[in-house]
């Protein structure tokens, strides 16, 4: 399932109003850059009823919109490595009303490594991988694809083929990438992902 990312908003546009702007380029699906505040989310209802919210990026759930999965970052390292994983698995826990997505780690100071995120789903199975193009590759696709829960990714930039080859069925497939480019993105991403 194709769908575009708020970020992807120019300039000062609302919250909904980037949203309703996504559905006229004929993309039905949204995921949210943070969580809405409590008038956003108001102000969201009516439209997800036209624009589905596939997922919120946010370290906290913010008002519920219906949005089925929550991506979370895992959060730097501590020097005990083992210590501070299982300080993300208790706030993991804690979030467990919620189907929740961790982000590929900006770097190997964060967690979670490849090897952490399986450690982390066999414990948690309320969470998957929510796999970010920009930061990380092959490494997390192989071990991480049979709990892969979507991806974001820039599809003039990604290996578009392979991260389509790897994503579940109706999982959703983020357009993340500058508003000047969105038109192009999207006619590049409908090769290998359905609307």
């Amino acid at each position: 399932m194709l769908a575009l990312s708020t970020a992807c908003a120019a300039g000062d546009l609302t919250l909904d109003a980037a949203i309703t702007s996504f559905k006229d380029l004929g993309v039905g699906a949204v995921a949210l850059h943070r969580a809405p505040t409590p008038e956003e989310a108001r102000a969201l209802v009516p439209l997800a009823r036209r624009v589905r919210i596939v997922a919120v990026f946010s370290d906290e759930p913010g008002p519920d919109i219906g949005a089925p999965l929550l991506v979370v970052e895992g959060g730097p390292a501590d020097e005990d490595r083992e210590a501070s994983l299982d300080v993300l698995c208790r706030r993991l826990h804690g979030l467990r009303r919620f189907k929740i997505g961790i982000r590929t780690p900006p770097d190997e100071e964060h967690h979670p490594s490849p090897d952490e995120m399986e450690k982390i789903h066999e414990t948690l199975k309320h969470v998957g991988y929510w796999h970010d193009a920009s930061r990380g590759g092959e490494e997390y696709l192989t071990v991480a694809e049979r709990f892969l829960l979507g991806a974001s990714f820039d599809p003039l930039e990604a290996d578009v083929q392979g991260l389509a080859d790897a994503m579940p069925t109706f999982a959703p497939a983020v357009i993340v990438c500058e508003p000047d480019r969105v038109r192009e993105a999207i006619l590049v991403a409908r090769v290998h992902f359905r609307a």
